[in-house]
């Protein structure tokens, strides 16, 4: 029997069915570009060095021994302690019916003896499908802080949210990326596993001293007025839920 163990090492983003998505010149599925499936992880307290060693000397090896190209492992730094995001791509549904990375790196048995020791040293954990739009994001620099802001949609206005994106916010980021306040942006609908209506948008920067500079929306346009105007279009149209500071944990990503 296969044992497929997708929900410990994984984690990334999705909003769109397998259903819709693009056929490629034979007629089959071609995934969804920019969906990953994306694990929240909180740790015991006192298994964090230990859930951190068996990645950097057991998971990781597996993963690419498995054939996994990538993924990211973000660790919250003002939000939930000892919490851990991990992400990877997941472009199509399919990959779920066959075996992972970590069970084609290590086989059936020793996959599960690995997760077993995974465990251990979780308290909590969820995961949700995410989409990223590249067509509404700023490609990242070299940067391992991130600032993510989670909202949510007013029902029926995602629409006018994202075109509020691409005639007002996008601009003011791109200028701010430009004047090295920021270095990169990122939008992503989440789906299933997820609020609905969720989304998020995140500011990417090279080091945590940047956020003292203040908002980059308001830098990019001259001050607080003009991106309390922008603002209050933003809040009409989408609520927001939370704030969450993260570094890339650079060991434990690939």
């Amino acid at each position: 029997m296969r044992s497929h163990h997708w929900p410990f090492p994984v984690a990334t983003l999705v909003a769109a069915s397998l259903l819709a998505t693009p056929l490629d010149a034979q007629g089959t599925p071609a995934g969804v570009p920019g969906r990953s499936y994306v694990q929240v992880i909180r740790l015991k307290p006192d298994m964090v060095t230990e859930w951190e060693n068996l990645q950097r000397n057991e998971v990781i090896p597996a993963l690419k021994k498995g054939g996994q190209a990538t993924r990211t492992v973000l660790r919250t730094q003002v939000g939930n302690a000892f919490e851990y995001v991990v992400l990877n791509p997941f472009p199509l549904w399919a990959a779920m019916d066959g075996d992972n990375a970590m069970a084609r790196g290590l086989g059936a048995a020793g996959a599960q003896a690995l997760q077993a020791k995974l465990r251990r040293c979780v308290q909590t954990q969820s995961s949700y499908m995410a989409t990223r739009d590249d067509s509404l994001g700023i490609a990242v620099a070299d940067a391992g802080i991130v600032r993510t802001t989670v909202r949510r949609f007013v029902p029926g206005k995602r629409g006018e949210y994202e075109a509020l994106l691409r005639t007002d916010i996008l601009p003011a980021m791109r200028k701010a990326k430009e004047m090295g306040k920021l270095a990169g942006y990122t939008y992503m609908t989440r789906g299933a596993g997820a609020a609905a209506n969720e989304f998020t948008e995140t500011e990417h920067f090279t080091k945590f001293a940047d956020l003292d500079g203040g908002n980059p929306l308001a830098q990019a346009l001259g001050g607080n007025q003009a991106a309390n105007a922008v603002n209050a279009k933003r809040n009409a149209l989408a609520t927001t839920t939370q704030v969450i500071v993260r570094r890339r944990v650079a060991d434990l990503s690939f």
